[in-house]
């Protein structure tokens, strides 16, 4: 009894080794985001789509494994260039998300309704203006400060902080040039 349960122990482990299989994730390379709905095919018959998650399975041997979805680019791997478990895919370059194809009726009935105004139009017509019409005085002075006063006071902060700079980089050589000097006369003095 014994030898009939390891034997069959050992018949399912090596049926087990015989249908190993990788669990893969695609990925979007750009947002690095899992990619739901990859179709993932090889020529030996193998044909699913990646989970919510982006995982799937593929058999550890395959001649070659292809990657297609509409919104990125076709990709496909030998088994030697299959590293790790994550596979990046490449968005579409200058792709539409959705194409909206309109007739000519329709058309021409949006060119005649550009022209009308809107319910909401006519109802802000009616409003009194809070604001009464004419030059934006505040807005004017605002541009006008920034073009000439603003300006000169951003100049004059960014020469302080250069001075600045320039001071402690002195006062740094300084201190070197102190400390040189102080070693040199203790070695002329001791010889």
């Amino acid at each position: 009894m014994k030898k009939r349960l390891a034997f069959i122990g050992l018949l399912f482990a090596g049926v087990g080794l015989l249908s190993a299989q990788r669990r893969m994730v695609v990925v979007d390379a750009e947002i690095k985001v899992p990619v739901r709905d990859v179709q993932v095919y090889t020529p030996e018959g193998l044909d699913t789509l990646t989970a919510w998650d982006g995982t799937f399975e593929v058999p550890d041997s395959f001649s070659r494994i292809n990657f297609r979805h509409p919104h990125f680019v076709n990709r496909y791997f030998l088994p030697s260039e299959l590293r790790g478990d994550t596979v990046w895919l490449l968005p579409v370059a200058n792709a539409l998300g959705e194409v909206v194809i309109w007739g000519r009726r329709r058309f021409d009935e949006r060119m005649a309704n550009i022209l009308k105004p809107s319910p909401q139009q006519e109802l802000l017509d009616q409003l009194p203006q809070a604001v009464p019409a004419g030059p934006n005085v505040l807005a004017l002075a605002g541009w006008l400060y920034e073009k000439t006063i603003g300006k000169a006071i951003e100049k004059r902060s960014r020469r302080k902080k250069h001075q600045k700079a320039m001071r402690e980089k002195e006062a740094e050589y300084q201190r070197k040039w102190d400390m040189l000097r102080d070693t040199t006369r203790v070695a002329s003095v001791n010889p």
